[in-house]
């Protein structure tokens, strides 16, 4: 944990749905780059601190309201501000680089868009740490993580983002070293999604796009292994970003990264080093009944790859054989084991079920590393019922997304203490 009295300051800016321009596809992204930033698990900014702007609030006179905002407070030498915008990027008529706030107009860019030298020259007077994001480009689709990036373009092609290149040169030209007698007491980074004529790949499976989602992976303490667990440097989020980025996206996409600092500081501020979790081979392990297509249908196309799209991990059934020994050294490798309960797994396959709670009970070491789920309705017994905290069965599906985001949220941590 960082010890040192600071001032935090961060503004996140998402736009997908354009007044005046092309559409592009909705993310989840900066809503969670804002959570994590405001979490004190990860990044420890005060959440009154940390400006979101989406849609249609985010327009060129509150973007650059919100920019003087966050510089304004960032006066002292230890402070640290962080600008992440995802949207259009564009170059107008005048040959100038643009970021492209939700009221732009083609052809109109001086007046209503903001360049990259009235960028440069606001954020040049944030003292301290500054990290700028852009996660640009990324008009293009992708139909799967294995089909790889799919070049065709939407319906209603927005500005050419390809124009990112002299956004960030120009951005980057300001971010590098300055006259000795004007620098401040600055560290500066910038991280943009993609390189010259680069595309930022995004997948309709998943709710970020592939670069933001591994930033706030790695963030939120993805490569732990190579960190030990201690606070994530921009260097080290770099690397990440460079190996992820590009294997997911065949590498067609190579995010592009800028400094201007002695020493990688450290983007993080966990408040604790969080704990290894190498005795986990995966995330999830899944078992019902498998004789039972309906379910099994099911678990296929809805439930396990919802589970995917989250970045959870599932131990692939069919590489285990079935047997017990193969379903105990699963669960043993598993952070969590999720029973979907039906009358049939219990009478019929009542042995797998004695065996696997016994086989959690005594792996657990004590943490809750089981989650039941009722996905027929028929009456359990008394012990088994009182330990079923989510109703998944055909009459509730229509809270079936409330359901796996309560789920979802609950794999996503550690297990509890008994």
């Amino acid at each position: 944990m960082q010890s040192a009295a600071r001032t935090s300051q961060a503004l996140v800016v998402g736009i997908s749905k354009y007044q005046n321009l092309g559409q592009l596809r909705t993310t989840q992204d900066a809503t969670s780059v804002r959570d994590v930033l405001a979490s004190p698990e990860y990044c420890a900014y005060p959440p009154e601190r940390v400006k979101l702007l989406e849609e249609k609030d985010a327009t060129r006179d509150n973007i650059l309201k919100a920019l003087k905002d966050m510089c304004q407070s960032a006066k002292e030498s230890n402070a640290r501000s962080f600008f992440y915008f995802s949207g259009h990027g564009g170059q107008g008529s005048d040959g100038a680089a643009y970021i492209l706030p939700v009221d732009a107009r083609k052809g109109e860019y001086p007046s209503t868009a903001i360049s990259a030298h009235d960028l440069s020259q606001l954020l040049d007077q944030c003292w301290g740490e500054l990290t700028v994001v852009l996660d640009c480009c990324r008009a293009a689709g992708m139909a799967s993580p294995e089909a790889g990036p799919d070049p065709a373009a939407p319906s209603n092609p927005g500005p050419q983002d390809i124009e990112l290149v002299p956004f960030t040169d120009s951005l980057g030209s300001a971010i590098r070293a300055r006259e000795v007698a004007e620098k401040r007491a600055t560290k500066r980074v910038l991280f943009a999604a993609c390189r010259a004529l680069g595309r930022s790949f995004t997948s309709p499976e998943v709710p970020y796009s592939i670069f933001t989602g591994h930033m706030l992976d790695c963030l939120k303490g993805a490569d732990r292994k190579s960190t030990g667990g201690a606070n994530v440097t921009v260097g080290q989020l770099f690397a990440y970003l460079e190996k992820h980025v590009g294997r997911d996206s065949g590498n067609a996409q190579k995010p592009l990264f800028i400094s201007e600092t002695e020493s990688f500081y450290a983007l993080t501020d966990y408040p604790r080093a969080i704990g290894p979790t190498a005795e986990y081979e995966k995330d999830v392990f899944i078992s019902y009944d498998r004789d039972d297509p309906t379910l099994e249908d099911w678990v296929n196309n809805f439930f396990q790859p919802d589970l995917e799209n989250n970045s959870l991990s599932i131990w692939d059934y069919d590489d285990l054989g079935g047997t017990k020994l193969d379903a105990r050294e699963a669960i043993a490798k598993s952070r969590y084991t999720i029973v979907l309960l039906t009358q049939a797994y219990l009478k019929d396959r009542l042995d797998v079920f004695n065996a696997t709670m016994a086989a959690v009970q005594a792996l657990g070491s004590g943490t809750r590393r089981c989650i039941l789920i009722l996905r027929e309705q028929f009456v359990l017994p008394a012990d088994i019922d009182a330990l079923v905290p989510l109703d998944m069965t055909p009459p509730r599906e229509m809270q079936f997304r409330k359901n796996m985001d309560r789920l979802i949220k609950r794999l996503k941590k550690q297990p509890d203490k008994h």
